[in-house]
């Protein structure tokens, strides 16, 4: 799919909005969606992989995702 395809998609299934970050094959596509649409845009972009995610409040924080 293309990423304007993956956004329709994502906001038919309920997203409010969202972002595309990053560059190449490592990019993302960072969504907006009220809590009770979450599982239905889950399930719409069941292809994609879902890394979920939390701010960090207290400074700068090393993480690393094993795929």
């Amino acid at each position: 799919d293309s990423i304007d395809a993956l956004y329709d998609k994502a906001k038919a299934a309920g997203a409010i909005g969202g972002k595309l970050l990053g560059a190449g094959a490592g990019g993302f596509i960072l969504l907006y969606v009220e809590p009770d649409k979450q599982e239905s845009v889950r399930r719409a972009l069941s292809e994609l992989m879902c890394i979920p995610f939390e701010f960090e409040n207290s400074g700068t924080k090393v993480i690393y995702y094993k795929i």
